[in-house]
């Protein structure tokens, strides 16, 4: 449904509410039957569906199960307490499962045995009528039933709910079971695990001597204090050794640059202190001989050998004094090396018994351990049974089922609704789909709908005569029938046309054989009754069919005209007053350069100043291009569609051809339209046209005489 542009003022829209309702109009049949058929197959259904019955029962799902003592809980339900849409949501999926409904199956097998009527006889007949629904905010599940018998669906809605109670109940007793077996296991392995720690106990302190000892604290502490004393004293002999080792040092430096007297001031002994003082009196003697005596005397010599003495005897005694401080600085290093080896002992010592002791405390606190969880086990165990004896079931059934009185379907209100949407539907669809598929031109709403361009008229049929000039001057002879009608109807849509009185009218089709030619001439009979000059020129010059309808020669005609014929000698009166004609004439083989020459322009305009109207009648205008030629001679453009023949698409395809041109359309004329046809109703034409059907004269005119 291509909208298609024009220059004829018309509005390029989709389609509107009004061409909707026109369509509709026109398939209403289809729609009305369409919600007949759908509201019979409604009550019809509603008559013989099997009735059902829906049976509803309510059970409450708690959080907790509540207990006659109050207990640790050895089994809790987590799901309840994380998670509380889960836990809905598992029983609701608990209560649709298939192997509850088979025990529901068993139990009312049991309960129903005898009785007559329905029986399901599958545990997915069950699931299939059955579901579940939690209330919105709230802890209650509906439970329905839905079956063809009213006791039946309440029976198996209330065993729904028994069953699901006793199968919440039993997992509870099933996980006491469970947890019950688990403890008697673990309390066993404990038994086991404390007689195996305490041997290893009792082994490691008969093997270490530990037995009687309650920890190490005594061994520890005297350990600790023995090794303070040996850092003590290693400390306080590390520092005589660098003491020493020091002294030492300053003492082999001195003695290695030859200078006694300063390094047996540092030794300062009581035997160097002597040699000291004897040196230095016999320093001084042999300073006051030497100034007396000469070298060779014996005084002198005395006093030389005498220094000597001294000082060897004071070399020799601080070579010995630094011996023997060498000897202390090793024997204080030797000292301290045996400290060192007795602390290293010490702490291996120390380390050797935290080892012990840490071993030892292991294995006293597996034993610990074991027993704590032994009696914390047999604790459970004791409140395990007493929690299975007390606790109650989370499942209570708050309301029974019971036999519902009216059935739940089928509902003939919501079946009638149904039917009368669906044929509301299918009918809109039908009627769409006919007219989508129709792609034919029948009616004015189509012309508006399809093409957007006016509707000037629709034309009827005529099957009384027999060849093309009676059908053609039809209107002439029966001017008071309702083909003349039709063609003064066209005629008056023409003149009122908002843009100006046309002075030049081109009479179209999209193919051949729509009654183009026809047309042109009723449309000029018209005129010419209006005491109108008309003349009708043929200007198909493939085809023309002009000279036919009146009756003449095809020559000679417009062609003589554009080579230069006089116009008098070739323009034709004809039997209707007022209507002149100019058949085509021989086109020879391009007749389409004949109506481009500058000959023909000059003929129109002489026929423009001899007539009040000139009508052409050119080819179809897709089949080749004379019409979209002529269109630029002319005021505007009639196209004709045969009613039910011609496709929209050619006909839109005619259209768009003209207007790419530049020609103006004054708008659609629908041909040959049979109003006695049941798919061509006068309401698809409006009033005028159904009136004008069925309204006959009085009397008949005379015919007019033939000129």
């Amino acid at each position: 449904m291509e909208p298609v542009a024009n220059d004829g003022g018309v509005e390029e829209q989709g389609i509107s509410l009004s061409d909707l309702w026109a369509i509709l109009q026109l398939q209403r049949r289809v729609i009305v039957g369409s919600v007949l058929v759908c509201l019979a197959i409604a009550v019809l259904y509603s008559a013989l569906a099997t009735r059902q019955y829906k049976a509803v029962s309510v059970i409450q799902v708690a959080p907790v199960a509540a207990k006659e003592i109050n207990t640790d809980g050895v089994v809790t339900d987590l799901t309840a307490s994380w998670n509380r849409n889960i836990d809905m949501a598992t029983k609701l999926a608990i209560v649709e499962s298939p192997s509850l409904s088979e025990k529901v199956l068993v139990r009312f097998e049991e309960l129903a045995a005898g009785q007559e009527g329905y029986r399901p006889e599958t545990p997915g007949e069950i699931r299939r009528s059955l579901s579940a629904q939690q209330r919105k905010g709230t802890e209650l599940i509906d439970i329905s039933l839905t079956t063809p018998d009213p006791e039946v669906s309440a029976m198996l809605a209330n065993l729904v709910a028994e069953v699901f109670q006793n199968e919440s109940l039993a997992a509870n007793t099933d996980a006491a079971k469970t947890a019950r077996t688990w403890l008697k296991e673990q309390i066993t392995e404990y038994e086991g695990r404390i007689e195996e720690y305490a041997k290893e106990l009792n082994d490691f302190e008969r093997q270490h001597d530990l037995a009687g000892s309650s920890d190490d604290s005594d061994a520890e502490s005297s350990m600790e204090s023995r090794m303070d004393s040996l850092n003590e004293a290693y400390g306080e002999l590390n520092t005589e050794v660098v003491l020493q080792r020091t002294l030492v040092s300053n003492y082999s430096a001195l003695l290695k640059q030859g200078r006694y007297e300063d390094l047996a001031k540092e030794m300062a002994t009581p035997l160097i202190q002597s040699l000291i003082s004897r040196y230095a009196v016999a320093l001084a003697e042999h300073a006051r001989v030497s100034a007396i005596y000469g070298e060779k005397m014996p005084e002198r010599r005395a006093a030389d050998a005498e220094l000597r003495a001294i000082e060897a005897e004071l070399k020799s005694e601080v070579e010995k004094t630094l011996s023997a401080e060498r000897a202390k600085l090793t024997l204080l290093v030797n000292k301290r090396n045996s400290l060192d080896n007795a602390i290293g002992d010490g702490k291996d010592q120390i380390l050797g018994l935290q080892e012990i002791w840490g071993e030892y405390e292991r294995k006293r606190a597996d034993l610990t351990t074991a027993k704590a969880f032994y009696q914390r086990l047999r604790s459970r165990s004791g409140e395990l049974e007493l929690q299975a004896q007390t606790q109650f079931n989370r499942i209570r059934i708050l309301e029974r089922a019971k036999a519902p009185r009216r059935p739940t379907y089928p509902i003939i209100s919501i079946n009638l609704l149904l039917g009368l949407l669906s044929g509301i539907v299918l009918g809109f669809g039908i009627a769409f789909a006919r007219e989508w598929f129709d792609d034919s031109i029948s009616s004015p709403v189509e012309v508006a709908t399809y093409l957007r361009v006016p509707f000037l008229g629709a034309v009827p049929v005529v099957d009384d005569e027999d060849h093309e000039g009676d059908r053609a001057l039809y209107s002439h002879v029966h001017p008071r029938s309702v083909l003349a009608e039709a063609a003064r109807g066209v005629r008056t849509v023409l003149d009122l046309n908002p843009v100006s009185v046309p002075k030049r009218i081109l009479v179209t089709s999209a193919i051949s054989s729509e009654g183009k030619t026809s047309t042109a001439v009723r449309l000029a009979i018209a005129y010419a009754s209006a005491n109108r000059t008309v003349v009708v020129v043929d200007c198909d010059l493939r085809r023309p069919r002009i000279h036919k309808v009146f009756g003449v020669e095809r020559s000679p005609g417009l062609t003589s005209l554009i080579l230069g014929g006089n116009m008098d000698e070739v323009l034709i009166s004809s039997q209707v007053p007022n209507l002149f004609f100019l058949p085509s004439g021989h086109a020879g083989e391009r007749p389409d350069e004949l109506l481009t020459a500058a000959g023909f322009q000059r003929v129109l305009d002489d026929l423009s100043r001899r007539f009040d109207l000139v009508i052409i009648d050119s080819p179809p205008s897709v089949i080749v291009s004379d019409a979209r030629l002529l269109s630029r001679h002319v005021d505007g453009v009639v196209l004709v569609v045969r009613e039910q023949v011609t496709a929209r698409s050619v006909v839109r395809e005619a259209l768009t051809g003209l207007q790419q041109v530049g020609a103006h359309i004054y708008g659609v004329v629908i041909n040959a339209v049979d109003f006695n046809q049941r798919r061509t109703s006068y309401k698809y034409y409006g009033y005028g046209y159904g009136y004008g059907y069925r309204y006959r004269y009085d009397e008949e005119p005379e015919k007019p005489a033939a000129k």
